[in-house]
């Protein structure tokens, strides 16, 4: 496995679309499909902001090795779509916010209303 190979494994574990994916690592979107087509490398600050956003260890994302999540990064417990309802929260505005915050409020009175647990 190369690295295109691994940084297509990136996306698809997350539930992304390259796009969202290089938003959120601060790169274009053709430096993402240049990267997965094998045209161009993987800096390693760029390395670093996936290891802290996504929990993939460095090591793996260059090289292989193993392991390939970063063992003390609280990220790597998440499931994919976990990670990506916090990346599509921290892209909101504060009126977006407030209306999350009301429906998380109102799921739990329903939960509490009809004895709901999970």
């Amino acid at each position: 496995m190369n690295l295109p190979d691994r940084i297509r494994i990136i996306v698809s574990e997350n539930g992304l679309t390259q796009k969202k994916f290089a938003k959120s690592i601060n790169v274009t979107e053709s430096h993402i499909s240049k990267l997965i087509r094998g045209e161009t490398g993987l800096s390693k600050s760029t390395a670093a902001l996936i290891e802290e956003r996504y929990g993939y260890n460095v090591n793996w994302i260059f090289n292989g090795d193993e392991p390939k999540m970063k063992q003390d990064k609280k990220m790597k417990d998440l499931t994919a779509i976990q990670r990506q309802i916090i990346f599509d929260i921290e892209q909101m505005n504060e009126r977006d916010l407030i209306a999350v915050k009301s429906f998380i409020s109102a799921l739990e009175e329903y939960k509490k209303a009809f004895n709901i647990s999970e």
